[in-house]
């Protein structure tokens, strides 16, 4: 979530060694409707990911390897500001595109911005100043042809005092329901990316935040899709702990879920991990933490009420603690949102995780895709004899017509009654 509460310029150094996935960014998306959304835009699954300027070639090999099982690639490539809106390095490259589409993949890039919560409560109550706003969004979708665009706008939230934090919710919402209803005219998706919540109210968070600022309910009567960032749970300012335990998931995904379509939620799955080592906490990818682990000869050890690995070591007598994301940990969290029913995930990011972690994914979806193939068989033979809206064929049905004119086997959600059982 550090990725757009920080200046880009240190953004940029903190990761500058290769902390690829260093940037804890949970949100929510949500995806056009089938009649809005253009064919090219139209997610054929379930996974989408973002894609860090500062890692652009890791994680472009990885999303176009597994085009298979990727759905939408977001480049972290755009900061704006009141009325324009600022490129970061690489941002819109031609050749960067033309990759992700031959992989048949809709490319909706990620804008961030520095609003903090009183100017994004300005930006609600002036109607000009947010019409301006947009426009510079609206233009900047055209000019690069873009699917569609994903909101990750988290200064606002910066605040611990309520009333503030109301306004900038108020003018948050009314800036969605412009720019997402100006989207869809131009039949382009709207994504919105948004921070963990676990309960109503404006409740602090990490002694700093305030997640209240976003409505997922008023959201999700705008976007297409809301990308829930379950992640960040222990921080810099946190004891050490698990980057996004799996119980406290449990609770974020459950809350979204009760005020939002799940159809709608995409859960925000980090692959990263970090080291507390005294005050200082810094951020790494699961193959520096296995390089610590093993140039430490540190046992790996597995929590299992969180499910996430970690380990500890003590270079000149300091002690480090490291959590960080593994294979396991992420196969694990993919099965809760397929429990939940979910419209997905979203992976930040990919370009330094454990490499078997596809592998999985992969193998995890090949039932399910037989799943979803035999429901929608039996939906066939038996559509004359059904009721219409019966709950697991309306959910292939619904999937199917937003995965575009080609049909897919990787329907998501799979039906209920076929889904993986909740395992650990």
């Amino acid at each position: 979530m550090e990725r757009a509460l920080t200046r880009f310029p240190v953004v940029a150094a903190r990761v500058a060694l290769g902390s690829a996935a260093a940037v804890a960014a949970a949100g929510v998306i949500a995806v056009a409707d089938p009649g809005q959304a253009s064919p090219s835009a139209r997610a054929r699954g379930g996974v989408s990911a973002w894609l860090p300027f500062w890692t652009a070639s890791a994680s472009l090999r990885v999303v176009v390897r597994e085009r298979a099982l990727f759905s939408v690639a977001s480049p972290f490539w755009y900061e704006a500001g009141r009325t324009k809106v600022r490129p970061y390095p690489g941002a819109g490259s031609a050749p960067f595109i033309r990759r992700l589409k031959r992989a048949r993949l809709p490319v909706i890039p990620t804008v961030t911005s520095r609003l903090g919560p009183r100017r994004m409560a300005a930006l609600g109550r002036n109607a000009k100043s947010r019409h301006r706003h947009v426009r510079a969004l609206l233009r900047l979708a055209a000019r690069h042809r873009y699917d569609g665009l994903d909101l990750d706008y988290e200064h606002m939230a910066l605040t611990t005092k309520r009333a503030r934090a109301a306004r900038a919710r108020a003018g948050f919402t009314a800036l969605v329901r412009e720019l997402c209803a100006r989207l869809h005219r131009a039949r382009r998706r709207c994504i919105v990316t948004v921070m963990p919540r676990t309960a109503d109210g404006a409740r602090v968070w990490r002694s700093k935040l305030i997640p209240g600022v976003y409505d997922y309910a008023a959201i999700a009567r705008s976007a297409d899709r809301i990308r829930v960032m379950a992640y960040d749970q222990h921080a810099p300012n946190t004891r050490p702990g698990p980057v996004a335990g799996l119980e406290w998931v449990d609770r974020v995904a459950r809350y979204a879920v009760s005020k939002a379509p799940a159809r709608k939620l995409e859960l925000g799955i980090p692959l990263y991990g970090r080291d507390w080592g005294g005050r200082r906490v810094s951020m790494l990818t699961w193959r520096q933490a296995v390089g610590l682990q093993r140039r430490h000869r540190s046992p790996r050890r597995w929590s299992a009420r969180t499910a996430s690995p970690f380990f500890r070591y003590r270079p000149r007598g300091r002690r480090h603690t490291v959590w960080y994301s593994d294979a396991a940990s992420t196969a694990i969290r993919y099965r809760l949102a397929r429990r939940l029913g979910l419209g997905g995930i979203a992976f930040w990011a990919p370009g330094g995780e454990d490499p078997s972690t596809w592998r999985r994914l992969r193998a995890m979806a090949r039932p399910h895709q037989a799943n979803a193939r035999s429901a929608r068989a039996l939906s066939q033979r038996s559509e004359s004899s059904r009721p219409q809206f019966s709950a697991q064929p309306r959910k292939v049905a619904t999937r199917s017509r937003s995965a575009g004119s080609r049909p897919r086997s990787s329907t998501w959600p799979p039906p209920r009654s076929t889904g993986p059982s909740w395992t650990r």
